[in-house]
């Protein structure tokens, strides 16, 4: 696998995490993240499958948004893979694609439906790129122009999920309520038109990637230590939560990781074995 990621510059470090580039044989299963992400597949076609036994798919060609996931998904690339991935921070995917973001969770849409031409115009600049840090230089050009169009999150939701998603001083979703004067079920609509999914699901899927990165960086470390570490009410609720997002325990996460070196680089995709 070939893995290099890039920090996008200042404004649009404020809504992407980061662009990917990802080579290699792509076949296993991708684990929920917190946030939307946006592909632009550059070699063969793309499978997602939509049953656990890699049986019956759904073809992607070039490109795609992946909606927020709140399961794992089976995919396989046709060949060896080439993609560029915009990985979107929490609230970010919403200021490019200015649709109610609940309408992507769970889904994956072609970007023939939200961006028309220019995602196509995009791609074959992509493909005849002289290298890396030019195919970079393109999607941040692209995002660039998306971004002088769109709107902005409300800013209370935005203080919202910078509460929900720190790791110091973690409180209830009553107490942000109480302190920014915003009733629970504004909050929610807000949430999943800004974020694609109620407070309470991106709070679980922040602790659930933290756990993953965790786990990842040190897979012999104690189990109990991490549900300590990540402030899980007992052992109990830490496996459950993980299951409900991994369709694994933390320990048949944990021994896959020190299986596949990949997993130490990302976390949330397992090769098919």
């Amino acid at each position: 696998m070939i893995f290099k990621k890039h920090i996008p510059k200042t404004p649009l470090d404020n809504y992407v995490d980061s662009i990917c580039y990802i080579e290699g044989n792509n076949k296993g299963t991708g684990l929920p993240k917190i946030a939307m992400s946006l592909v632009f597949n550059l070699e063969d076609n793309f499978k997602l499958f939509t049953d656990k036994n890699f049986d019956n798919h759904i073809d992607y060609k070039r490109h795609w948004v992946a909606g927020l996931q709140t399961k794992p998904t089976n995919v396989e690339s046709y060949g060896t893979s080439k993609m560029l991935v915009i990985q979107f921070k929490a609230l970010g995917a919403f200021i490019f694609l200015n649709d109610p973001l609940h309408y992507y969770t769970n889904n994956y849409v072609t970007l023939d439906n939200i961006f028309n031409n220019e995602a196509d115009e995009t791609w074959e600049q992509l493909k005849e790129a002289n290298s890396m840090t030019e195919q970079f230089l393109l999607i941040e050009n692209f995002l660039y122009r998306k971004l002088l169009t769109n709107k902005f999150p409300n800013q209370k939701l935005i203080s919202t999920i910078e509460i929900l998603l720190s790791k110091s001083n973690p409180i209830s979703i009553n107490q942000i309520c109480n302190k920014l004067k915003i009733s629970r079920k504004h909050l929610n609509h807000l949430s999943k038109e800004f974020a694609g999914v109620s407070p309470k699901t991106l709070s679980s899927l922040s602790r659930f990637q933290n756990s993953l990165k965790t786990i990842s960086s040190s897979p012999t470390e104690k189990l109990t230590n991490v549900a300590y570490e990540l402030e899980y009410f007992d052992q109990a609720h830490f496996i459950n939560d993980f299951k409900r997002f991994a369709d694994l325990t933390p320990n048949e996460y944990a021994n896959l990781v020190e299986k596949t070196q990949s997993l130490k680089i990302v976390p949330h995709f397992i090769p098919f074995q």
